[in-house]
């Protein structure tokens, strides 16, 4: 079965930030026998009324687990790493959920993108829906992101994929279409909407494809020259 973890820092200047968090966490997981197969950056609404750093973004992870039962071990052992690396400051929060269950969380999630969302509303929508979310420290901010990131990788249509079991996602520079596709990636001429099945494209720094109706889906712009496509960076 698939467990969905969100987690929020609500990070301060000079800290790695959400995404380097939830690499570091994927690493220790796999250590003790629990797989990490995707990690989403989620784009949440930038406003001078939302606590953030930089981007105001939070990180969903999607979890390979064996039963219902490790839920209450994956709550002490991702609580017991995040929250001593969170500096004095910070706002750490998580939340967990059968990713089979994560769909009432969207709306919450979408909301979180456009408007205000105060962290009693997101505890109140946990307890509704039975959803295990915590703040771990500072104030309570953290847990608005931590339940939208899981509420967004339920919606399968929000999302830039940070790491992916497959592991492409050290790519960089140019790469074939093809090679694309081979990796089960979409690749698309946003203004257009025309799938493409062959050229090349500038991925401009790393393979960060986003994810729409649920796959993996690398929006591009024309680029110089024939059969040239340059990436874009959508959320």
């Amino acid at each position: 079965m698939e467990i969905l973890l969100g987690i929020d820092d609500t990070d301060i200047p000079d800290w790695p930030g959400t995404n380097k968090l939830a690499m570091a966490l994927a690493l220790r997981l796999e250590e003790n026998h629990v797989h990490t197969r995707r990690i989403l950056r989620h784009q949440l609404w930038l406003d001078a009324a939302v606590p953030y750093t930089s981007g105001n973004g939070s990180a969903s992870m999607l979890l390979k687990a064996d039963s219902l039962e490790q839920i209450p071990w994956l709550e002490k052992f991702c609580a017991g790493f995040i929250e001593p690396l969170c500096p004095e400051g910070s706002d750490p929060a998580m939340c967990l959920c059968p990713a089979s269950e994560a769909v009432g969380l969207t709306n919450l999630g979408w909301k979180a993108t456009q408007e205000w969302v105060s962290p009693a509303e997101a505890m109140a929508v946990a307890r509704e829906r039975g959803v295990l979310l915590r703040s771990l420290k500072g104030r309570d901010h953290g847990v608005v992101g931590a339940l939208a990131a899981v509420g967004l990788a339920a919606s399968g249509e929000q999302g830039r994929v940070v790491f992916h079991e497959k592991g492409y996602g050290s790519l960089q520079g140019v790469v074939e279409v093809e090679k694309l596709i081979q990796w089960g990636i979409k690749v698309e001429e946003e203004s257009t909407g025309q799938i493409l099945d062959h050229g090349l494209v500038d991925l401009v720094k790393k393979l960060r494809p986003n994810i729409r109706h649920g796959l993996e889906v690398l929006f591009v712009e024309k680029g110089p020259g024939r059969d040239a496509w340059i990436a874009l960076k959508r959320h």
